[in-house]
């Protein structure tokens, strides 16, 4: 229980300069996984009462809302240039929020085959 509390099941590298720090102590996650998490957690319920794609369109539109992310991922690991927290938000949460427009979709699409 102690490593889903502490978000250890999540593949990030937690360097300390780019997580969260409140009072001296460091977010188990950098602002990138944070906001990804944000982006599915707030989007899920928009999505699920107000969805704005069916399940084909979503999986576009997720994939798309996903490339700034890696973009941003792959330029900085090339080391063609230096990421910035603030860069890390905006495509985390933009990804999160794609992620979660399918998922919601997806699940839709499945339960209602399911039922008819």
């Amino acid at each position: 229980m102690k490593d889903f509390l502490t978000l250890q099941f999540m593949p990030c590298h937690r360097r300390p300069e780019r997580s969260l720090i409140v009072k001296g102590k460091k977010f188990p996650v950098c602002y990138r996984c944070m906001f990804i998490l944000i982006g599915l957690f707030m989007s899920i319920p928009i999505a699920f009462f107000t969805p704005l794609f069916s399940v084909i369109p979503s999986f576009f539109a997720a994939v798309l809302m996903n490339v700034p992310m890696l973009i941003d991922g792959f330029t900085q690991k090339k080391e063609c240039r230096t990421s910035n927290n603030p860069l890390r938000i905006g495509t985390g949460f933009l990804a999160g929020f794609g992620l979660a427009q399918f998922v919601v979709a997806s699940a839709k699409a499945g339960a209602f085959f399911i039922v008819n």
